[in-house]
């Protein structure tokens, strides 16, 4: 029971995911600039806030995924799984500083606009190589090999790291292809519980 309401949440929440990664590349349409759009504005506060909102719910995916197929995924989606968590928490944890530091430094005018910038940048190196290079690119094929979900969801996970680095090129068209994967990723698992839901009261 614990089970099937952590994926149903973890779907639910890869759909929060999805429409926040959309809204993200509609916030840098409508408020172009460079990149997220220039530190302090904002375009920048409001692109920056769609992506924190969505690595959470990319993280409550990932346990909803876990939970689902961790009898079949093996040795190499649980390797997959803890370097997913571990990457997308750590871009998440530096998501959500961004906004607050840009404040800080360009509305309050208090902290240095360059203060933590090494350690930021080996913040977002390490979750990017560790969460897609590494984590989802496992997760995916465990995924494909455990045929739990519909075997385009491994594939799905698979090519989130070129779309991660078309994002940082282009914002606005980024943001929405991560949208639509991202929610198909929340349709499937909920498909599947629910799936699994009519089985069990069959039965």
């Amino acid at each position: 029971m614990l089970s099937s309401d952590l994926t149903r949440r973890g779907g639910l929440a890869a759909m929060l995911a999805g429409e926040a990664w959309a809204l993200s590349g509609v916030f840098a349409f409508a408020l172009p600039g460079e990149g997220a759009g220039p530190p302090g504005s904002i375009s920048a506060y409001l692109v920056e806030s769609s992506h924190a909102v969505a690595e959470v719910g990319m993280l409550v995916w990932l346990l909803g995924l876990r939970a689902l197929q961790v009898p079949r995924h093996g040795r190499l989606g649980t390797v997959g799984f803890v370097a997913a968590f571990v990457g997308t928490a750590l871009l998440f944890v530096l998501t959500a500083f961004t906004p607050v530091q840009m404040f800080l430094a360009y509305a309050l005018d208090v902290i240095d606009p360059r203060t933590g910038g090494v350690l930021v940048t080996l913040m977002f190196t390490t979750g990017l190589f560790l969460g897609w290079l590494v984590g989802y690119t496992l997760l995916g094929v465990a995924t494909f090999r455990a045929k739990v979900l519909p075997r385009w969801c491994g594939v799905l996970l698979v090519v989130q790291l070129p779309l991660v680095v078309f994002l940082m090129t282009f914002y606005g068209t980024g943001g929405l292809a991560l949208g639509l994967v991202w929610l198909a990723l929340g349709y499937a698992l909920l498909s599947k519980r629910d799936k699994a839901a009519k089985r069990v009261g069959v039965n």
